[in-house]
């Protein structure tokens, strides 16, 4: 939880600079924010957080080959339930999804949820698909009309991304997106419904890169983690 109320500090000084004292966030703290998700890179060129050198190294530091991004981002098999009960395992992920975990009883989760719901339709279009996975069992009544899969955080699933659990449990809501098995994206404490059609594009061609052989001298396409 502390590390959460960090990340919201981060989040409102950035997008409020009256409310930290009309201070110009460090480094330290854009960066932070971007990882997080709480910030683009264009917004802070924009705002004159950072500088288009800054930004430009930064890019190149964070891209790495996608097949080493695919190692270290990979979760094992699992089988667990969606909410109407069937089962539900990694083979049904399909090759590309954005993977949300979500804490039902968050305050933020219900616009979290509705997002997904609303970009689901571009996501679809773009040859991608959207997976929930609920925390606990609270307040799942939310997810009752879901269009796309919503499914257990059980023990299987635990087991199967226990590389990934400080994302996925200090966040009360977050997501990443599954290319092939992996975790290929940055985590996001948020989305937004108009950029995920234009996102979930850029990693199915990445994963039609892939899978074409087209690896270059690093071993896979380059992406930003």
């Amino acid at each position: 939880m502390k590390r959460f109320a960090a990340i919201l500090m981060v989040g409102v000084c950035l997008l409020s600079l009256a409310a930290c004292g009309s201070q110009k966030p460090g480094l330290d703290e854009v960066e932070q924010a971007i990882q997080e998700g709480n910030m683009t890179i264009e917004d802070a060129l924009e705002k004159g957080f950072v500088t288009q050198e800054w930004a430009d190294e930064y890019i190149e530091s964070r891209t790495v080959p996608a097949n080493d991004k695919m190692e270290a981002g990979a979760i094992g098999e699992f089988t667990t339930n969606t909410l109407s009960g069937e089962e539900f395992t990694k083979n049904q992920m399909g090759d590309v999804a954005m993977f949300a975990f979500l804490d039902p009883s968050d305050p933020d989760a219900a616009a979290f949820y509705q997002a997904l719901v609303d970009g689901y339709e571009d996501v679809r279009e773009s040859g991608a698909e959207i997976i929930v996975c609920v925390e606990n069992e609270d307040n799942i009544e939310m997810f009752a009309d879901a269009p796309f899969p919503v499914i257990h955080y059980n023990d299987s699933l635990k087991a199967a991304t226990k590389n990934h659990r400080d994302m996925i449990e200090d966040l009360p809501n977050s997501a990443s997106w599954y290319v092939n098995g992996s975790f290929l994206s940055a985590w996001f404490s948020a989305v937004e419904a108009e950029d995920l059609g234009d996102d979930a594009a850029a990693f199915v061609q990445i994963r039609e890169e892939m899978a074409g052989g087209n690896s270059g001298e690093n071993g896979g396409a380059a992406v930003m983690g």
